[in-house]
Parts: C-alpha cells; sequence; structure tokens
C-alpha cells in the first residue's frame, strides 16, 4: 500500500527546521530514522501533509563529555551502543542500545526518535528515567530543559510543543556509576514483554548512594520507579531490601494478562529479573 500524498523536507540546520516547524506546526511530523513513521505512512494509519527529515543536520550527531554526557539525539543507536565515550561513563546506556531490536534498526534507528516517539514498549524512555536525563528542547523562540520524568506524559505523548526540537541529551548520573538494561522479550517479538532499566552508585560502607529505576512497558508510558528508588537508598543490597523494593516497584505498574502471558507469570518473571539485577549490579562494585 502506498501513503497518502506528502510534501517532503530535509533542512540541514537547526535554524531552518526551526522556520518549517514555525510554519507547519500541527500539520507536520519530524522523521528521524523512519522505522516507525514510514510504516504507519505506508498501511495508512496516518496521514501527515509534511514530512520534515532532519537525518542532514550533523549539528544534532554528536557524543560529548564535558563533566556532563551530552549526545546528540541523531546519533544512531548502534553508535550509541559502541561509543568508547558512552561505554566509558555510562554502562547502562551502552548495554540498553544494544538490546534495541535487530542491527537494521540499531544502525538507522536514532536515540532521540526513540524517546520523542514514546512508545511504552520503546527501550530509551525507561533508561533515561533510571539515568535522571535532561533534555535541551529549542524552538524558535529559545531553549528549554525537561527533566526526563516531566517529559514522558502518556502513550506517544510528550511535554513538546509542535514547533519544539529535541536537540541534545544530558547525562549527570556518569562517575562511579554502574548500570545494566534487564529486557525479557518473546522469539516473536523485538519489543519487550518488559524491560527494568537500574544505574547504581555506592557509598564507602556499600550502602546504595544512589539509584535510577525506568520500567519498560510496564505502564501506558515508560514509569521511574520513585518510590522503590527511595527505599533502597542509604541501604545494602540484600534480600529483604530487594523484595520490599519489588512490592513498592510493582505499585507503579499496570500489569494484565494479555498473549504473553498471566498477570501473575509475569510477575513472577519480573520480580526474578529485578532482584537478581539489583543483586548483579551490586556485585561489581
Amino acid at each position: 500500500m502506498y501513503p497518502d500524498k506528502f510534501e517532503y523536507f530535509a533542512p540541514d540546520s537547526i535554524s531552518k527546521l526551526e522556520q518549517l516547524l514555525d510554519k507547519y506546526k500541527d500539520d507536520s511530523k519530524i522523521m528521524a530514522g523512519g522505522h516507525s513513521l514510514i510504516p504507519l505512512l505506508k498501511l495508512r494509519l496516518t496521514s501527515i501533509p509534511y514530512i520534515i527529515d532532519i537525518s542532514n543536520i550533523k549539528d544534532l550527531n554528536f557524543v560529548e563529555y564535558n563533566d556532563n554526557l551530552e549526545i546528540g539525539p541523531m546519533t544512531r543507536t548502534a553508535e550509541v551502543a559502541s561509543n568508547k565515550i558512552i561505554r566509558d561513563k555510562c554502562k547502562l546506556l551502552s548495554d540498553a542500545a544494544s538490546k534495541v531490536a535487530d542491527p537494521q534498526v540499531r544502525n538507522m534507528g536514532t536515540v532521540g526518535g526513540d524517546i520523542c516517539e514514546a512508545d511504552p514498549r520503546n527501550d530509551m524512555p525507561a533508561v533515561m528515567l533510571a539515568l535522571n536525563a535532561e533534555f535541551e528542547v529549542t524552538n524558535s523562540k529559545g531553549s528549554r530543559i525537561i527533566k526526563a520524568e516531566d517529559f514522558f506524559e502518556d502513550a506517544y505523548t510528550t511535554a513538546l510543543e509542535s514547533n519544539d526540537i529535541l536537540t541534545k541529551i544530558i547525562i549527570k548520573n556518569t562517575e562511579n556509576y554502574y548500570g545494566k538494561y534487564y529486557k525479557y522479550t518473546t522469539l516473536s517479538s523485538d519489543f519487550a514483554v518488559f524491560a527494568i532499566a537500574i544505574n547504581m552508585s555506592l557509598n564507602g560502607d556499600k550502602t546504595v548512594k544512589d539509584i535510577g529505576i525506568g520500567l519498560t512497558n510496564l505502564n501506558n508510558t515508560a514509569v521511574k520507579a520513585k518510590d522503590a528508588e527511595d527505599y533502597l537508598k542509604n541501604k545494602r543490597i540484600d534480600d529483604k531490601t530487594c523484595n520490599d523494593a519489588f512490592n513498592l516497584l510493582l505499585k507503579s505498574c499496570d500489569i494484565e494478562d494479555d498473549i504473553n502471558g498471566k498477570k501473575e507469570d509475569k510477575e513472577k518473571i519480573l520480580k526474578d529479573i529485578f532482584v537478581n539485577g539489583l543483586k548483579g549490579i551490586y556485585k561489581v562494585f
């Protein structure tokens, strides 16, 4: 099937992109990697008059470290997985990127596209929540910072306005942190049945100094397990703290019976993954 007619733009600068977004606003859609948008257009599940391809904007593709880790939204997922700076400074992010879909998707898909689509099944939103990331958002009137926990509002809905551009991902929690992304999938899908992102640092006495926990596909949007995070701070990781933290985490979830299994089975698997993951990260220090 062919998509409805649309006008295609490929600006090569942020200023030109801003002009297009101001002109077309709600009638336009930004395309990054295109893996999500193009199938929707071809199946005519959506119709968009103006498509703005941002793949030619070099200023949106970068990885830098200046006290904070800063990543451009057009950085390909494969680059996020393999980049030495990211692997050295943010183990959780490189680990999660390596588990996104398949090589073809990772080579074309972008970290910004994954975030801005806000599909509850996507991997990067939960990772950004666990990392307490911040997003620099720009339009023709200027720039502002949105925290990840304020960015994801609902399924496929973010705090971005119609003329906003995600221009930078900022991650501050990098020194003395270790994290991993635990993704549970079925053989028939690259999307997670559910996944847990954990990022942790310890005090000198081996108690938890800081921890971030993000959940994929366990609610209508990515979830930050704030109650579990707060509970674990200044505690040692043992059976009791793991079980108590899981009970708090479970309150953030909306698990139902579906084609992937019954609610009670999914909760059991989720608990095993969370508890073993927490203990595994703790042992690294």
